[in-house]
């Protein structure tokens, strides 16, 4: 069996991290083109950028968490300030199609679970 390559960019990359392990949040080209993508705001279209950064996948397992995504309160009120706007653009983000809800917190006063969605 070959050995996996490790990506190596070319040094004038440098903009694109600051350390050489190049971890990132994916966003394709054909989801930033999407009428659904232009049509959400920067705070939203940020919102989903952050939601997409808590996304890991285990290279040895291939297991993920794109279902088992969560942003406690405290996190929300440090990213927003103001919750009835986090929450908003959160429906927002359910409603194009991006995420979707697995879990709701509200009954047991916890975090709610999302995961990404393939609509």
């Amino acid at each position: 069996m070959a050995k996996s390559k490790k990506l190596k960019l070319p040094t004038n990359y440098e903009f694109e991290s600051a350390n050489q392990r190049y971890d990132f949040t994916k966003i394709c080209r054909d989801m930033q083109r999407s009428k659904a993508w232009n049509e959400l705001n920067l705070r939203q279209q940020g919102l989903y950028l952050h939601l997409k950064a808590k996304f890991t996948v285990n290279t040895k397992t291939l297991e993920n968490n794109a279902n088992n995504i969560s942003i406690p309160t405290s996190e929300a009120k440090t990213l927003y300030g103001n919750l009835d706007t986090f929450r908003k653009d959160l429906d927002t983000l359910i409603d194009y199609g991006f995420v979707k809800q697995i879990v709701s917190g509200v009954p047991t006063m916890s975090a709610s679970i999302y995961g990404f969605s393939y609509r």
